[in-house]
């Protein structure tokens, strides 16, 4: 299946929604992609990962990069997920420990808010 990124600026973050495969092919591109949004210094920075039907070790390695860069610069991060090929890898792995993972949009900007409210 063909990756789509389409990215959406709003008042209170940034949304970059992915569907398709995280393949080999993609995992590149996604880091630039996303490491892109993250120089721009969004408010925080949402992942929607809702339409993802293969997720590589390779695109786990990116999305912890991602979400341990925007930490470090203070960027608040939430990864929205409910599909079998995103969640198995990450909780088999135990990456659901250090990743943000929520069931949808409105939960992770939810806890997004609380996050900007604790600093």
């Amino acid at each position: 299946m063909r990756t789509r990124v389409t990215v959406t600026a709003g008042p209170g973050h940034t949304a970059v929604t992915v569907t398709g495969d995280l393949d080999l092919a993609v995992t590149a591109s996604l880091h630039e992609q996303l490491e892109a949004e993250l120089r721009g210094t969004p408010a925080a920075l949402v992942l929607d990962l809702t339409g993802v039907t293969f997720c590589s070790a390779g695109a786990l390695a990116v999305l912890l990069d991602v979400v341990t860069t925007a930490h470090a610069r203070g960027i608040p991060c939430a990864i929205v997920a409910t599909d079998r090929a995103v969640l198995r890898p990450v909780r088999v792995l135990q990456l659901d420990r250090v990743l943000p993972l929520h069931r949808d949009r409105a939960e992770a900007e939810d806890w997004l808010s609380l996050v900007r409210r604790l600093r």
